[in-house]
């Protein structure tokens, strides 16, 4: 599944993708733990797809409130101004 797919699907598919996956995954380590199978490289495959979809989830869940305008984000994320302040010495 390519990156552009998972970004269409909505919050309620993506979470009910990621379990399947995740069963999915769980079936595929199982059935190579018993005896090998033909493709190990699935395993490998499946686990990363379990990943793209989390981080896709994650994404949305820390974005949620964020601005979408590139502009705003980098207003919102400027540093105040210091002012500096002289210690006292005695």
């Amino acid at each position: 599944m390519e990156y552009e797919e998972i970004k269409k699907l909505t919050d309620a598919e993506l979470a009910e993708k990621i379990s399947g996956e995740r069963i999915m995954l769980g079936k595929l380590k199982l059935q190579h733990g018993v005896s090998p199978i033909e493709n190990p490289m699935r395993v490998r495959s499946q686990r990363k797809l379990v990943a793209r979809l989390l981080t896709e989830l994650n994404d949305r869940k820390h974005n949620a409130g964020a601005p979408n305008n590139v502009a705003e984000k980098k207003e919102s994320q400027k540093p105040e101004a210091k002012t500096k302040t002289k210690a006292k010495s005695k």
